[in-house]
């Protein structure tokens, strides 16, 4: 009889293939994304991109659409639609319709939410990242003693004379690396405190310190907010033993760093001259002046700096954005947009509440709290700049929120296995 087409044949050829697996490409895709994304931005949309093409294969593969809910998913539908309004009555219909493509990385949530279910590899990824991360914010301290920018072969911008510069690790701006040290920091120190293994917990913690010297060495204010408001949320769920020790760590790091450079907190004056707080301030002004007359709909994503000009009736060089991620918002999708967009964030921390007070297992809690944290942070750093167009700060946010949802999902089932 012959073995063609057998069950037996046909385990043997599932075996010899299974490293082929949709579901290899799509860790393979995640691994280079932690590996490049502390320090390249096409090299993780690349790693991101691999990702995708697991998880389309994966979908051909079992032919069928395994989709997870989550509490995102009518907010950024709605979200998408008014942007998607906001394109049709444009100022400039093809260059907003150019800049809709960058809405392609909220994908990226939800390809963790839908294939991101072994915590092994959840965890070692993590160990990559952070890894990966603190390598990058060494090189950031040490950019900010010596002023070289090797990768961009350029002099940092030196903090008011004093032989330390503005750091921005491999990126091209310091805003960047704030963000990204901000997130990684918080990462790591939730990672830390619930590690059982004192080797990983003086890892982790020395991870997140580092990451945050990192962000504090960017001085870039709006991360540091961020970073501290990050941390008031994570004080003020932890228990009271742990609580203790935590904030003395973080008070203990704040008051060294003092002592041996305390013209590290100039930053809190200004940088460079004095002007930039009133600039700041005409920004958000204009911004508003240009909503009120869009109200709608708003003028159409790519449209800012044109409409920007001829409000203050000046050249500008600052960047196509309004310096504050829901007044940019406001400013290019209307009150439509806006709406959606503030609807987004009430989801995301209400449902990451959720998920984590519903979570009683210490593997799973970190991955969860750290989700929820950054969202506080990442509120209180986009008063200030806007990082939510920015493409790595993006990613990094998104991949925080959706291992965070992914680990609750794991952790439901699990529940109602047991």
């Amino acid at each position: 009889m012959s073995a063609v087409g057998s069950p037996l044949t046909a385990d043997r050829n599932f075996i010899m293939c299974s490293k082929f697996h949709p579901q290899q490409i799509i860790k393979f895709g995640l691994i280079i994304f932690a590996i490049f994304s502390p320090f390249s931005i096409s090299g993780a949309q690349i790693g991101f991109g691999i990702a995708l093409l697991g998880w389309l294969f994966k979908i051909l593969w079992t032919k069928k659409l395994s989709w997870q809910s989550s509490f995102w998913d009518k907010p950024v539908l709605i979200y998408l639609a008014a942007v998607a309004v906001s394109i049709i009555f444009s100022q400039d219909f093809l260059k907003s319709l150019s800049s809709f493509k960058d809405e392609w990385l909220l994908l990226l949530f939800f390809l963790l939410v839908n294939n991101l279910n072994d915590l092994k590899f959840t965890r070692r990824l993590l160990d990559i990242l952070i890894g990966m991360s603190v390598i990058v914010a060494i090189y950031a301290i040490f950019q900010h003693f010596s002023g070289q920018d090797f990768y961009h072969q350029r002099i940092l911008e030196e903090v008011w004379g004093t032989g330390k510069y503005r750091v921005l690790g491999n990126f091209s701006i310091p805003l960047t690396y704030g963000f990204y040290s901000m997130v990684m920091g918080i990462l790591s120190f939730c990672l830390g405190a619930f590690e059982k293994e004192n080797n990983k917990k003086i890892f982790y913690y020395t991870a997140s310190l580092i990451c945050v010297t990192g962000n504090l060495f960017s001085y870039t204010r709006s991360t540091l907010f961020g970073q501290l408001a990050g941390f008031v949320v994570f004080f003020y769920l932890s228990s009271v033993k742990k609580r203790k020790f935590e904030f003395t760590l973080v008070v203990v790091y704040f008051v060294m760093m003092f002592l041996i450079d305390p013209l590290i907190f100039l930053k809190f004056k200004e940088i460079g001259h004095e002007t930039v707080p009133f600039e700041r301030v005409i920004i958000w002004l204009t911004s508003l002046r240009i909503f009120i007359d869009h109200p709608i709909t708003g003028i159409g994503f790519g449209n800012f700096m044109r409409f920007y000009e001829q409000y203050v009736r000046a050249p500008t060089q600052i960047f196509g954005h309004a310096h504050n991620d829901f007044l940019n918002v406001a400013v290019n999708a209307g009150i439509i947009g806006f709406s959606a967009f503030v609807w987004l964030w009430i989801k995301a921390w209400r449902g990451l509440r959720e998920i984590y007070q519903k979570t009683e297992d210490d593997g799973f809690k970190p991955l969860i709290l750290a989700g929820f944290i950054a969202v506080p942070a990442y509120l209180v750093a986009s008063q200030f700049q806007c990082y939510y167009t920015d493409a790595m700060d993006n990613m990094i946010l998104f991949f925080v929120l959706g291992m965070a949802v992914s680990a609750g999902l794991v952790y439901q089932k699990r529940s109602t296995k047991q």
